[in-house]
């Protein structure tokens, strides 16, 4: 399988698979859930985990359609697993203040991020010189 392929298939398994979770959230406010609406925190780590979950699949969708000859895009996908599910680990079972120790993932996600875009933007400036 190709890397445009993979991160193709992933992008869209993974869109969708948020943009579930952010309708069964909606559910949940619709709902008057109290275990949703009564907590804070966990209602904004788990909006934190949707909000990124789908952003980051856009983004490895963004790399299958025109980044994926550049560079690898498994770091794209290894942030887009890691760091909504750390917002998401983080709400479950956590103490009355603090997110649950799920929350290290996201530091681990967003660095893996970091590295892949930055492996993207100098693949694509080195592309651009030798197309002069």
């Amino acid at each position: 399988m190709s890397e445009s392929s993979r991160s193709r298939a992933f992008g869209w398994a993974s869109l969708f698979g948020w943009a579930l979770f952010g309708f069964a959230l909606e559910v949940a406010h619709g709902f008057k859930l109290s275990a949703y609406l009564d907590d804070e925190l966990t209602r904004l780590l788990l909006t934190l985990a949707h909000a990124h979950g789908v952003g980051l699949s856009l983004v490895v969708l963004a790399h299958a359609a025109v980044g994926a000859d550049l560079a690898s895009g498994r770091p794209l996908r290894f942030a887009a697993l890691t760091l909504p599910v750390g917002f998401l680990a983080g709400a479950i079972a956590h103490p009355e203040s603090d997110p649950s120790l799920g929350i290290l993932l996201v530091p681990v996600g967003a660095l893996a991020l970091l590295y892949g875009l930055g492996r993207l933007a100098v693949a694509a400036y080195r592309q651009r010189a030798e197309d002069r």
